[in-house]
């Protein structure tokens, strides 16, 4: 296959100069706080320029806060979360790519470990945040170089409007799983106080058919016990400066249940994973003018205990962001950007302290042709340790046809770059210091259509995406020539990713319901192209544990302050063996939600049932880790909420 890389340059040269063919005039536009109305429904962000951004509300999240951050994208996203079991490690797919080419931020602190380039989702508590922005592909370059499938941003927010906002929730779940949830908050016009804590709990111990020993059996060594507290602060002085500090505690001790084929009962592995991030910021905003500076640390501990062996790992990073946007000039908007990180790792599996400096720019420039034509333009250039990464391109186009339908075609074409992890580095005898960085280049066309009936009690929106991703020089663990038990990383495959994403979003009020239908269908055909490994059968064929076809979606009716939801989730068929001669079969699974909120005075009691796996399915989402069949939580939430007039 022809190497996409001149094609790609010579089109961002081009656009980029036909961008500035039109004079610009000076005008002056006023900011604003308020939303426009269809973004209150809508999932997707029109402002994208282009590119894919999808938004997941409180809305959405209030009903999960005794879940976790794999739970709401598995059920409401196009991402494909690879899970281990309840409690255990839980990474995404994006896009057919793997869990080191998704990054996760909370606030602007990237959430990856530097060591593995991944971040464990279900350590990621849903209580913790208020909001979730999915960026897609090269949407996610105005914040990171590496995310070749995506960003998930996890957002935070205040309310200014509020004095006092409090909730008491707690689950009871089974297999002695219990969830405690705290949320405090207090302020007024120009100073509020965001305080959240959670404990959850469980022994996990469901039963199961284990297909070696042909018999059911009780899930093993299986308990948990996560806390989690956070602090924010947010001040505002004469509506031009916005201060915000905020820290987040969490600390995970789990048993790693052994797998189907493990019949050792003495067999024991456990894990503490320890996290602390602060962030300070502060915003000057003025019309048509924007500055942020950010900057926060992210100090992280795992100790892993076996009968085997025993490991500590210490990973920190020290994050510091810098935003400035300028639209003071007619139909054209600037922002720019400079970007300082330091990892250092303390580690039982290096040779002594390993560190990492990255240096990077960025630049956005987006220009309105007319009101049916838009263009975005990104530039960003990494430094690396002292050495300069080739600049990151990426450009997005956005076309309106219809003066009065809201129809929106976007089409985009970047180039990306991911440089290899610590582990991938310094990783005792198996790691690799001559790894060359994985690059990328994608494309991807997409359209939007979306309605309000003139009542506005009707609501339509349908989203469709294609893209295609070229991925050179990929990093894959392989086993040392002549040494089996030794594995290495190394720069051994290209890997294509191709496929399409289907989203529906519709929401109706009639005779006093408020009915609603949410669907995501995905297709992904992710295959090796090329390997440097002799002797393998592995081109043409799918990667591992990436599934051609995923599905979910969430029917919901509310009347009578009841509430009922029902999530339907289809995975395809996921290959575990790099030439596809194994795989696991696919499954479909069914829950729902069912709860109401009794109201008086500033107080809102709600109940709420919840059935997961509602057909007790049997399925693996992971070869030889069990799944709970049909399985119960209750939750009791106590709520109270007062504003300012």
């Amino acid at each position: 296959m022809i190497k996409p890389t001149k094609y790609l340059d010579y089109c961002l040269v081009v656009l980029f100069f036909f961008s500035f063919t039109k004079n610009s005039v000076a005008q002056s536009e006023k900011d604003t706080l308020h939303l426009p109305e269809f973004e209150i429904k809508s999932n997707y962000i029109f402002d994208n320029l282009g590119f894919k951004r999808v938004k997941l509300d409180s809305v959405t999240l209030i009903p999960h806060l005794n879940s976790d951050l794999s739970t709401i994208l598995s059920e409401y996203s196009t991402i494909f979360i690879k899970s281990y079991g309840n409690g255990t490690l839980a990474t995404p797919s994006f896009r057919g790519t793997t869990a080191q080419h998704t990054q996760v931020e909370w606030n602007g602190i990237n959430l990856n470990s530097p060591m593995l380039g991944q971040i464990d989702l279900s350590l990621v508590p849903v209580s913790q945040f208020d909001g979730i922005e999915i960026l897609y592909g090269a949407a996610g370059l105005s914040r990171t170089s590496g995310a070749f499938g995506g960003v998930i941003n996890l957002v935070t927010t205040q309310d200014w409007n509020n004095i006092t906002d409090l909730m008491v929730a707690q689950t009871i779940g089974s297999f002695d799983n219990y969830t405690t949830n705290v949320n405090v908050a207090l302020g007024n016009r120009f100073f509020q106080s965001h305080t959240k804590l959670i404990y959850s709990s469980g022994l996990n111990d469901f039963p199961y058919y284990n297909d070696y020993l042909a018999k059911y059996v009780n899930q093993q060594n299986a308990s948990f016990k996560i806390y989690g507290i956070s602090q924010e602060f947010f001040w505002r002085l004469k509506d031009k400066h916005l201060f915000n500090a905020k820290i987040w505690y969490s600390q995970a001790d789990r048993n790693l249940p052994p797998t189907t084929s493990n019949s050792d009962t003495n067999a024991f592995e456990k894990l503490s994973d320890k996290s602390l991030r602060a962030v300070i910021e502060y915003k000057y905003i003025e019309s048509g003018l924007n500055l942020m500076v950010h900057s926060a640390i992210s100090d992280q501990e795992m100790k892993y205990n076996s009968l085997l062996t025993t490991g500590n790992h210490q990973p920190n990073t020290w994050i510091n962001r810098i935003r400035f946007s300028y639209n003071r000039i007619r139909n054209l908007s600037l922002k720019s950007g400079i970007d300082f990180n330091y990892d250092w790792v303390y580690s039982d599996s290096y040779s002594g302290m390993k560190t990492r400096s990255t240096f990077s720019l960025f630049a956005e420039i987006n220009y309105e042709f007319n009101k049916k034509i838009k263009s975005s333009l990104v530039i960003r250039d990494d430094n690396i340790d002292g050495k300069f990464m080739p600049i990151i391109p990426a450009i997005g186009l956005e076309y309106k046809p219809f003066n009065k339908i809201n129809f929106v075609l976007t089409a985009n074409a970047a180039r990306n770059y991911r440089y290899p992890t610590l582990n991938e580095l310094y990783w005792e005898i198996s790691g690799n210091p001559d790894l060359k960085p994985e690059t990328n280049y994608i494309t991807e066309l997409g359209s939007i259509y979306n309605y309000t009936s003139g009542n506005k009690r009707l609501f339509l929106e349908v989203t469709l995406s294609v893209y295609y991703s070229w991925i050179y020089d990929m990093i894959i663990w392989t086993p040392v020539e002549g040494n089996s038990s030794l594995w290495k990383p190394e720069n051994v495959r290209q890997v294509n990713a191709r496929g399409f994403e289907v989203g529906t979003n519709i929401n109706w009020q009639i005779m006093g319901f408020d009915l609603g239908l949410k669907v995501n269908y995905t297709f992904c055909h992710s295959t090796n192209e090329k390997s440097l490994i002799p002797n393998t059968n592995i081109v043409g064929k799918q990667l591992i544990y990436v599934p051609v076809n995923n599905l979910n979606s969430t029917a919901s009716v509310e009347r009578w302050k009841f509430y009922f939801k029902y999530n339907f989730l289809f995975i395809g068929k996921r290959f575990t063996s790099s030439d596809n001669s194994y795989y696991m079969p696919a499954y479909s699974l069914s829950n729902i939600i069912f709860g109401k909120n009794i109201g008086l005075n500033n107080f809102i009691l709600s109940l709420q049932v919840q059935i997961n796996n509602l057909f007790n399915i049997d399925y693996q989402s992971v070869a030889s880790r069990p799944m709970p069949g049909i399985n119960y939580a209750f939750t009791l939430k106590l709520s109270f909420k007062k504003g300012i007039n």
